[in-house]
């Protein structure tokens, strides 16, 4: 049996040593992007309708619709709802 639990979803720019992947993080309601980074029981962070530039030169490489994102390869993510223009 399949269980839908409600999740918030919000757009993120998440850095790797040469990767900047701007894409859709879900998280549970109330959840803090720290402790779901945190607290995950999975080593693998999945990222819907996402963009992937290489970090030197910012050239888009692909787009995919879903990813999976190796949690120790992640070196910085923020929502870009936090960043200051």
């Amino acid at each position: 049996m399949y269980v839908k639990i409600d999740k918030e979803s919000f757009e993120v720019i998440i850095l790797t040593v040469s990767l900047k992947i701007v894409g859709i993080v879900h998280t549970l309601p109330q959840e803090r992007l720290t402790d779901f980074m945190a607290e995950a029981t999975s080593d693998y962070l999945p990222v819907t309708d996402a963009s992937i530039y290489h970090l030197a030169g910012d050239k888009l490489i692909a787009k995919t619709k879903f990813m999976s994102l190796s949690r120790k390869d992640v070196t910085l993510i923020f929502p870009t709802s936090e960043i200051i223009k």
